[in-house]
């Protein structure tokens, strides 16, 4: 089936009984249900009739939907428009969404008893015959191979999930893995580890086609998300298509352009006897994972040390055998803030956090405020929301090395490393005295019999050291794709070599989200089009010359591992070179604040939020410890977000002053 999913709206296509089909995504002026009767030409209903003057002429910009046809075809496409859009709008409009030229179309009306050609200058009519075009839907390249998918974690899976919602059956899905799931809950997580975002934001089946989680606990653990992965790849029909227990070795490249093909040397992870198949394919995508590689430092006296030293992630350490032990924890990112949580949940005895400089950390109702947002959240309104939090363990965010801010604190951006590290059992366990926070410079100096030494001459007794020193990229994969530069998210200006590691660091002055699920979609979708569609990929895309560009730094930066800016900035430029690609974005942001507000209402949140902090206070009362209560009460939370409530109004109202 060669039909392309890219339609202006619905053409009678059935859906496939696994993925249905989207819902078509409007791309005119104006919501039918908002404008009610005036769709029909009135102005009940609360439509708008409303003018624009141009040159001293009046223009209706009255709302109305107009029917075209193809012609010797039964195929129709009703288009919201205004009663002062041209046929000229309309036909650019098709052009750029069927890539052909605008003047190869013929827009014919009836006038009385006769038939007539528009002009290009006329006000489109209600009913018209388009000739010159056989379908209003982009035709797609065909190709000889499979395209290949390399990674079957959550991008993989979406990808897969993506090809089928578009009737695409022409790929493979490959993983080194006996299951699916990904090296980042597999490898990197630890079994207590849990999603530091909320589920509303994080889940396969996070499409407006599919149904909600069927529970709303925000928070799963390690070993239901991978259930829900492999649940969701079986019930979706993805596993015919994924080839488990494969690892591609080798890669080369044939043919130039859309023309190219690409070879794969695979092995069979479980076969030692050094065999290699061979395997066509015609494009492939490539979801590695984020960083991989754990980033490793041995300390002096690590072998007088007497203790436990290990590296938190991998499963590499069994956590109770820190019940009653000094703990140091050596980083300050997500993991390293993950793991006070583990050592608190397995009881292990005073911890100390030992870190050169703090990065930023995100309470759980703000990581909340931020994924339920309509419009993005400030960074101004991000740190004052914090507060509460943050004044518990006597920290001022606004004083964070990542925080470049006005002398009034009216404006700011936040640039840091690392990503935040999401959970409020960080400060709870600060406030309650259970952690230290150890901000020197100097960083790790050595250790001795029970104990470690700080660069600032500070000696910690210890019975445990966890290194949590954040993750490098893998320069296999540079190798495996053979990547000299990473154009966008394409290796080498090839179009269809497509690679995306989710971005790393924090460079942001406005906040639309902290979780996964959103990007996954638009990455995949973006793969999607331009691996159908790749002359969009020399005529549109790089014809602007803003594609952003990087290459390794040849230590420790691999081609592939891109920053944040690297990353929105790609996205931003294919949403508004590709009308599609917008569309889905704005879908996607629809998405995101119906599950949540769906999934997590803002008092039963709260509610799971103080039940968790209460959980861990309980521990740390037979403990002998006290400290302050949960400070997001629902008044506190109802008053942050009706601040957001305001902030999000204005933004729509500068918004629609700027049109």
């Amino acid at each position: 089936d060669s039909a392309s999913p890219f339609t202006l709206t619905s053409c009678s296509k059935l859906p496939s009984p696994a993925m249905p089909n989207r819902p078509p995504a409007l791309p005119g002026m104006f919501d039918p249900e908002k404008y009610g009767a005036a769709a029909a030409g009135g102005n009940a209903g609360g439509g708008r009739v409303l003018a624009k003057k141009v040159d001293g002429n009046e223009y209706s910009t009255t709302a109305a939907v107009t029917e075209l046809r193809i012609s010797n075809s039964d195929e129709v496409l009703q288009l919201p428009v205004m009663v002062a859009t041209t046929v000229w709008d309309i036909k650019e409009l098709l052009s750029t969404r069927l890539g052909i030229d605008s003047g190869a179309m013929q827009f014919v009306t009836k006038q009385g008893p006769y038939w007539r050609e528009q002009n290009d200058c006329e006000e489109i009519r209600r009913k018209v015959l388009v000739r010159g075009i056989k379908s209003f839907e982009r035709s797609r390249i065909e190709y000889p191979h499979p395209m290949a998918v390399i990674g079957a974690g959550h991008i993989g899976l979406r990808q897969a999930m993506v090809f089928l919602k578009a009737k695409e059956h022409n790929f493979v899905l490959f993983d080194r893995k006996p299951k699916v799931g990904g090296q980042s809950w597999w490898d990197q997580a630890n079994t207590a580890s849990k999603l530091q975002t909320e589920l509303g934001v994080y889940h396969l089946g996070w499409d407006e086609t599919l149904p909600l989680p069927t529970t709303d606990y925000p928070w799963p653990s390690r070993d239901e998300i991978l259930k829900d992965f492999e649940d969701k790849a079986n019930e979706l029909g993805l596993m015919p298509y994924i080839r488990l227990n494969t690892d591609v070795v080798e890669v080369q490249m044939a043919g130039q352009r859309e023309n190219a093909t690409y070879e794969f040397s695979l092995r069979n992870v479980g076969d030692f006897s050094g065999k290699v198949e061979k395997f066509m394919t015609s494009a492939i995508m490539m979801y590695p994972g984020n960083l991989s590689v754990p980033r490793r430092e041995t300390y002096i006296g690590e072998d007088l040390f007497g203790g436990i030293i290990a590296y938190g992630m991998f499963n590499e350490l069994d956590y109770n055998v820190l019940r009653g032990k000094n703990v140091a924890i050596v980083g300050h990112g997500a993991f390293a803030v993950e793991n006070v949580r583990t050592c608190l949940e397995y009881s292990a005895g005073q911890m100390y956090l030992v870190c050169r400089r703090k990065n930023l950390s995100c309470p759980r109702f703000v990581s909340w405020l931020v994924n339920q947002s309509n419009t993005p959240v400030s960074g101004v309104m991000l740190l004052n929301t914090m507060k509460p939090m943050y004044d518990l363990v006597g920290f001022d965010p606004w004083n964070y090395y990542a925080v470049q801010a006005n002398a009034s604190r009216t404006s700011c951006s936040i640039t840091q490393k690392a990503r935040f590290g999401i959970g409020d059992v960080y400060f709870l366990a600060v406030s309650w005295g259970k952690l230290e926070v150890i901000e020197d410079p100097l960083g790790v100096k050595r250790l001795s019999e029970g104990a470690l030494h700080c660069g600032n001459g500070r000696k910690l007794e210890v019975s445990a050291v966890l290194k949590l020193l954040g993750f490098v990229g893998n320069f296999e994969n540079d190798r495996l794709l053979k990547i000299k530069e990473l154009v966008g998210f394409w290796v080498n200006e090839d179009p269809k070599r497509w690679l995306v590691a989710e971005p790393v660091s924090v460079m942001a002055s406005n906040f639309g989200g902290t979780s996964f699920s959103p990007g996954a979609i638009a990455w995949v979708e973006a793969a999607m089009w331009f691996v159908h569609h790749p002359e969009d990929f020399w005529k549109v895309v790089m014809d602007t010359g803003l594609v952003p560009r990087h290459k390794t730094n040849g230590e420790d930066i691999p081609a592939y591992v891109v920053d944040a800016r690297h990353g929105t900035q790609t996205l931003l430029l294919l949403g508004a070179c590709i009308p599609w690609l917008g569309e889905r974005g704005a879908m996607s942001g629809k998405i995101k604040v119906h599950r949540m507000a769906t999934l997590h209402p803002i008092d039963k949140f709260i509610q799971y939020c103080k039940e968790d902090w209460d959980y861990y206070c309980d521990k740390l009362r037979k403990e002998g410890l006290s400290g302050p209560e949960f400070p997001y009460t629902p008044d506190v939370a109802h008053k942050y977000f009706a601040d957001y409530q305001a902030e999000d109004r204005a933004a729509i109202a500068k918004s629609e002053t700027q049109k």
